[in-house]
Formats: C-alpha cells, structure tokens, sequence
C-alpha cells in the first residue's frame, strides 16, 4: 500500500470533481459527457478495480491508452496496470524497466512476443511497446512511492520449453484464471488499485448465474467479493454526435438495454442487454474512422526470430498464414461483418 492514501477529499481534488461541491458553481441543465480520463479517475473513487476492455489493435484505442497514462493525475489514485498483453514470466524484469533501469531491447521484446497468444498475436504493433515506455516515462516524474507497476497477466509460458500442442493448451486454459490470481495476489491482498487493460471478452460481467463464469472479472468479482466497473469500447451510429473518447454510462441510458450481440459484434452476446455485461461504453469514433496499428513488416526479416515463428506455428499445426507479417497491411480498421441477432 502506498505510504499516502488518497482521501476522499484528496481525491475529489485529484479527479477534478471538486468545482462540483462549490456552491458558487452555477447549475447547468445536462452534464457534459466525461472522456476516458475523466471516466477512469471517477470510477476509481468508488472501485478498487476498474478494467478498460479493448479490440485488439486499434490505434485508437491505444492512442486513448496513452493519453490516460499521460494524465498527472493518473498515478495519484492508480497503484497498478493489469495487461494481457505480457508474459508474466518476465515480471522481474518489466518490474526493473518501469522504475527506469536499462533493459537491452531485445530482452525487453520478450514480454509481449513470447505470450500464450504467439504466433496468431506476435504483439508487435507499436502500441503494445508504446504502453510501457509511456509507463516507465510516467515513472520518472513521480515519487517512488507513486510509480505505477505493470502487472504482467498473460501466464508464465517458456516457449524455449514448449514442443506440444497439450503443452500451449494447459498455458491457454489458464488465462483468465492467472488474471484473477494476479489481481487478488498482487493488488487487493496489498491494498492497491489496479486498471485491467484486457480484450473486452475478459472484462464482461456474467449477466446471470453461470454465464461466463470462467472469465476473468467474473471470477475476481466471485472469488473477491470487489466488484469491478467495467468500460468495453464500441461503436454505434447513435454515438456518431458524441465526442470521441466519450464515456457513456449503460445504467439509465439506451445503452442499458441494446442487444450486445450486435452492439459488440459478437453473436454468443446476442439477447443479453449490454447493460448487464458492462458499466460503460467507451466511444472512439465511427468503424470508417477507425485506424489498426500495424507492425513493421521489416521485423519479421530478422532470421532467427523468424524460424522461432515457424517453429511455433508448426507446434499448433501450421494453421497461421506466417507471411501476413511480412506484408504491409492497411491502415483501416478492418470492419467485423454484420451481426444480425434473432429478433433484431
């Protein structure tokens, strides 16, 4: 736990909702809508955890990311960064990079090459290193005590050990399971707060009894009584007039009851009401304004990393098109195919 606990008063300060409690402040007849900062820094002033769903390579999900990061408040009320993104076999030495030690670059590609997700996601898009050079940047300004840890979720894979299938699959079975136990381990048993940066599919409510129970919020939210406040991003052309960055509440709004189906482009969602998978809907913009990060296609001209590639693909039985990495890509988000949910 930190050596200051941030108040309740302090914390108003931090979050900027002070202005709100002056008797001064004239009314106004609708509330602006909160961008991504303003969001996360409310939310943590009632949760302990708050977990920021995202689609895999969007720019601007990542370019939302950094500036959440960059905000000087962030590290006042945030003590960690839960990421699925880095292999939790390398905690030690990410734990050593964020305070501002000098990682040789290639041990540092490490974390987010070598997870359970390699080949299909070699996490080589700029984004993905961007995060945590904005974090050990954050670092330097602030007081020891305050440094943000990057907690590694991905579980600890040594793919210089791996020559099965069955061996990948028992690290895959426990993705969401490894995420919980981060979390009560290296968090709440400490006393701190964590941001869980993860795909939206592990960060969703379980909307009834049962219903995604393996999955990683509902099994922190089962197994630690905390509840978590939920932000998944998406799109709707009844956001297109909302500022980009916006956070809308799904409780008394239409968004407590659309269908997530097809809110979320996912058909297993379809007939359960987005409001009972998620706090709030984080809006980035429109599918035709949306941009992927893309990796340069010259890293995968190295040799050696290569045939470590190859090698993995040939152990999941060559099901990956490897030369896609090789090749430039667009920048246009690629637009999931229509969901047309029954009834709808």
């Amino acid at each position: 736990m930190r050596d200051s606990q941030v108040t309740r008063r302090g914390f108003i300060a931090v979050t900027g909702a002070a202005g709100l409690l002056t008797a001064s402040t004239p009314r106004v007849a609708a509330t602006p809508t909160p961008n991504l900062n303003q969001a996360v820094l409310a939310a943590f002033q009632h949760h302990r955890l708050v977990a920021l769903g995202e689609s895999h390579g969007l720019q601007e999900h990542g370019d939302a990311q950094q500036l959440l990061l960059a905000d000087p408040r962030f590290p006042q009320v945030v003590d960690d960064i839960v990421v699925e993104f880095g292999n939790a076999l390398y905690q030690p030495l990410m734990d050593r990079f964020t305070a501002g030690a000098a990682i040789d670059d290639a041990a540092l590609r490490q974390v987010w090459r070598n997870t359970t997700q390699s080949p299909l996601a070699t996490g080589d898009q700029p984004i993905r290193e961007q995060f945590f050079r904005t974090v050990r940047a954050v670092n330097w300004t602030v007081p020891p005590h305050r440094r943000l840890r990057v907690l590694l979720g991905d579980p600890p894979i040594d793919w210089s050990r791996i020559t099965t299938q069955d061996q990948v699959d028992a690290f895959l079975a426990q993705r969401d399971a490894h995420l919980a136990s981060v979390v009560e381990r290296d968090v709440l048993a400490k006393g701190r707060r964590a941001l869980i940066c993860y795909g939206s599919g592990h960060v969703m409510h379980s909307p009834a009894p049962g219903h995604n129970a393996d999955h990683g919020v509902p099994l922190i939210e089962k197994r630690t009584g905390q509840r978590v406040y939920v932000i998944v991003a998406g799109s709707h052309p009844r956001l297109a007039a909302r500022p980009r960055r916006s956070v809308i509440p799904c409780e008394g709004t239409w968004l407590e009851s659309t269908d997530a189906g097809r809110f979320m482009d996912a058909p297993p969602l379809c007939g359960l009401p987005l409001g009972k998978l998620a706090d709030a809907v984080l809006y980035l913009g429109q599918p035709t304004e949306l941009t992927q990060s893309s990796w340069n296609p010259a890293i995968f001209l190295d040799p050696a990393y290569w045939a470590e590639l190859q090698r993995r693909d040939a152990i999941n039985g060559n099901h990956i098109d490897l030369e896609q990495y090789r090749q430039a890509q667009p920048t246009a988000w690629p637009a999931p195919p229509p969901v047309s949910c029954a009834g709808q």
